[in-house]
This record gives structure tokens, C-alpha cells and sequence, in this order.
């Protein structure tokens, strides 16, 4: 199975927010409106939730 989450929260529920093909989501959860949606697997969508829960998901960021 295919899920398609927020990037910022891993929430299964998003909808278009503007258009469908070029347009932007729209996470109900938590807000976050952008044109960028992560699609995984069944067993990378547990591992992206992990990654969540534990803190991890802000690698790309800066850290001072």
C-alpha cells in the first residue's frame, strides 16, 4: 500500500489545496499547505512515523 503523508507531521490527511496536478495540499492535521507530499511503502512510512516520534525528523536542519 501507498501512503501519501505530511511532511511535517506524517498525517495521512491531505487534500488539494489548490489544483491537482501542479497544485499545492493541504495537511488537515496540522496545516502545512505546499506543493511537496512524501509517498512511502508500508514499511518506510513506519520507519519515517519512528524517525518522527523520535525527534529525527528535523536532520536538514541547522542545529546551534
Amino acid at each position: 500500500m501507498i501512503h501519501r503523508v505530511c511532511p511535517q507531521c506524517g498525517s495521512e490527511h491531505i487534500d488539494f489545496e489548490i489544483g491537482y496536478i501542479t497544485g499545492k495540499y493541504r495537511c488537515l492535521d496540522c496545516g502545512y499547505v505546499g506543493s511537496v507530499i512524501f509517498e512511502f511503502d508500508d514499511k518506510n512510512y513506519e520507519k519515517f512515523l519512528r524517525e518522527l516520534r523520535e525527534g529525527n525528523g528535523d536532520r536538514g536542519k541547522n542545529s546551534e
